[in-house]
């Protein structure tokens, strides 16, 4: 009897003979299967961060509540992300991902029913639930990844970066959508997006057997493992194979107070990465990164942009963006972060600058037919820009989050840094449109072009260099004191 009662406990609701199909399949095959449907949640998120450079040139709004709806997501960003491990540790990662989509979903309706005159109020509102929604989508698909996924094929795909690619395919989507429907429109086609995620994450995934060992239900987790092919089957007599019973690798401690987290804060292999992540934050956000985003159209407009239509250019943007983040997923396990920050930040602020004195010159040059030729240069410049941007200060920061932190405070320290971070993204956003009137078009680009020159600069310096070493290695760097160099 106890034998019976222990095969129902671990066998699912599902016919036999399914599951032997599902043995058949290649587990790399399965795996990239599962890892584009977690991506998946992540795509309306991404069209949130490039809705307001689409929505902005159809609303009539004044400067101060343009700027909010622009900015508003961010400071909506770090709720989500907060919600999101209790949500994952209590529901599981398999509702964590649904729970991106409804509640993204409720904003997008919001903002897909279009009155006669669209109020501030309802505007703001709908941008507030798909801001949460971006915050949401940091962490499930990630940790999914890493729990459920086989390490070979995490490490041969990259499939772990595949949710930040779905949020640059969503900036994609907007800019695309958004030159050639209106914004509400556009709204409604994030909306189906959403549903069609829930619906492909209901379907696919099944939940991380990890999650499920933790909540003592070992024979649901058995049998997800064997269906993933990331265990051998329980009647497996290979000594050196892990069972599905394994145990959960145990964590280190976590502090719990507010007195503990203190203390740990205080160690410098604590807080000299957080304070250098921090600044890292600050000089990707008034660098410009995410106000090119948000503000895509009007930035051409103001860069001088006349030889294409300010919506044919974002779309080459957005394609832009979309392109090097596949690109960079790949890439980014097997380069030097440092070096690839300092790259990055040296070609913004080089870009930033020559549109700022391209801008300072125009009048002596812009009515002479002979110089017709150099309209183009805005145009080179912003997509240059775009590029040097994204493969460095755009997906650097969020993905050395995992590893500069010790592992017992990385949830605690991470999320002090992404909060900075988007409270630093909310003042350079909403922060657009008075600089741009009081500086006007060459001086906004001098501001960025400046700060991209300071931050390259501190990268170059400061930013710890995480490639070929563990975890404890980088720790011991910030830990140990600096040796007399002869």
């Amino acid at each position: 009897m106890a034998s019976t009662s222990d095969e129902s406990a671990a066998t699912p609701l599902l016919s036999a003979g399914k599951g032997n199909l599902e043995e058949k399949k290649s587990p790399l095959k399965k795996h990239a299967l599962i890892a584009f449907v977690i991506a998946l949640p992540s795509i309306a998120p991404g069209m949130c961060l490039g809705f307001s450079a689409e929505t902005l040139p159809q609303l009539d709004l004044g400067v101060t509540d343009a700027a909010w709806f622009a900015s508003v997501i961010a400071l909506m960003i770090p709720i989500g992300y907060l919600l999101s491990k209790p949500v994952m540790d209590r529901f599981g990662r398999r509702v964590a991902l649904h729970t991106i989509s409804a509640v993204g979903l409720l904003g997008w309706l919001m903002l897909s029913f279009r009155p006669t005159d669209p109020t501030p109020l309802k505007l703001y509102l709908g941008r507030m639930l798909t801001g949460v929604s971006v915050g949401l989508a940091m962490l499930p698909a990630a940790t999914y990844a890493n729990e459920s996924l086989k390490k070979d094929a995490v490490q041969q795909t990259s499939i772990v970066t595949w949710s930040t690619v779905a949020l640059c395919f969503g900036i994609l989507v907007t800019y695309i959508c958004g030159a050639m429907i209106p914004y509400y429109q556009v709204a409604g086609v994030a909306a189906i997006i959403s549903v069609f995620a829930l619906l492909a994450v209901a379907i696919f995934v099944p939940e991380s057997p990890a999650w499920l060992q933790t909540k003592g239900r070992q024979g649901d987790a058995d049998w997800v493992q064997k269906q993933l092919g990331t265990s051998q089957p329980s009647s497996s007599t290979d000594p050196e194979q892990p069972t599905p019973s394994a145990p959960v690798e145990q964590q280190p401690a976590q502090p719990t107070s507010f007195k503990e987290i203190i203390k740990e804060i205080e160690k410098p292999e604590v807080h000299k990465p957080l304070l250098i992540m921090s600044a890292f934050f600050f000089f990707q956000q008034f660098s410009g990164v995410f106000v090119f985003i948000a503000y895509m159209v009007d930035i051409v407009r103001s860069a001088g942009v006349i030889a294409l239509n300010p919506y044919f250019v974002t779309v080459l943007s957005g394609v832009i963006i979309f392109g090097v983040s596949i690109a960079a997923s790949f890439v980014y396990p097997k380069t030097g972060v440092r070096a690839l920050a300092t790259i990055s930040g040296a070609g913004m602020c080089v870009t930033m600058l020559f549109i700022a004195v391209y801008l300072s010159l125009r009048p002596y040059f812009f009515t002479r037919a002979e110089y017709y030729y150099l309209r183009w240069i805005p145009l080179i410049a912003i997509l240059l820009n775009i590029t040097s941007s994204t493969v460095g200060f755009l997906i650097l920061p969020w993905s050395m989050l995992g590893e500069v932190f010790p592992l017992n405070v990385k949830g605690t320290a991470g999320a002090i840094a992404t909060t900075l971070g988007y409270i630093f993204c909310f003042i350079a956003i909403i922060s657009f449109p008075h600089l741009w009137l009081s500086l006007g078009s060459d001086g906004v680009f001098y501001f960025y072009g400046f700060s991209a020159l300071l931050g390259t600069i501190f990268v170059y310096k400061f930013l710890p260099e995480t490639h070929g070493k563990t975890l404890e290695e980088v720790l011991e760097g910030f830990s140990k004191k600096k040796k007399e160099q002869i």
